[in-house]
């Protein structure tokens, strides 16, 4: 396997973010974790810092999406030939590293999480919203999608190089998907668990959806442009 780093997306994660770094040192050195703090009101930037992780910090909070874009950059700096993305509320087992991973060496250029194979432990509204939303970018997309919305990844670097990523919210990671298929990217699904463990959601229901459909209406012209 090429040589890969590990972002992580921190918003306010001091509860979970020292067991996810704990399970996430199985599979790759602390060198090669980096934690992207966007704007947290608690421990989230010490705890990283103390584990030894390389961190990075936003002063105020910009979105789950630009913290991944400002992962992104330095992963790119530092000559990383795959990125690894995973929240930072163990809602992904860091232990399917492996299995993630493995469709990148059998030719795939993105590897994504799917958790709607299984959604009995979802609750009703993420359901519904992750169908819709998966739904409405498979169309987009020009192919069909089976979780559009799982920060579980792994993507080459040239997929990262060339995405022209402009949303800094929960909406990047469906335009990833859909810059992804326009530029011919081959993407893989693997089954994961729906794990939710009472965390607390920053996903709002009314602002993110917006924010959603926005996005569908102001990309849907360039598929057609390109």
């Amino acid at each position: 396997m090429e040589n890969y780093c590990i972002i992580i997306p921190a918003y306010n994660a001091g509860e979970h973010l020292s067991s996810l770094l704990i399970r996430i040192a199985k599979f790759a050195p602390k060198e090669d974790i980096i934690v992207v703090d966007d704007g947290s009101q608690d421990e989230t930037a010490s705890i990283a810092q103390d584990w030894g992780a390389n961190l990075l910090i936003h002063n105020k909070n910009l979105g789950k999406g630009a913290a991944l874009k400002t992962g992104f950059q330095k992963a790119l700096n530092d000559g990383y030939d795959t990125i690894i993305t995973i929240d930072a509320d163990l809602q992904h087992p860091p232990e399917l590293i492996p299995k993630l991973i493995a469709p990148l060496e059998d030719g795939f250029d993105i590897a994504v999480g799917n958790r709607l194979w299984d959604t009995s432990k979802m609750p009703l509204e993420r359901k519904v919203s992750n169908y819709l939303s998966t739904l409405a970018t498979s169309i987009l997309a020009g192919q069909r999608l089976f979780d559009s919305q799982c920060g579980f990844r792994a993507i080459k670097k040239w997929v990262i190089e060339r995405a022209n990523l402009k949303c800094n919210r929960y909406q990047h990671e469906s335009e990833m998907l859909v810059e992804a298929a326009r530029m011919g990217a081959k993407i893989a699904f693997i089954e994961m668990p729906t794990i939710y463990n009472g965390n607390k959601s920053y996903f709002d229901p009314i602002a993110d959806t917006a924010r959603f459909i926005l996005f569908l209406i102001s990309y849907y012209p360039k598929r057609w442009r390109k």
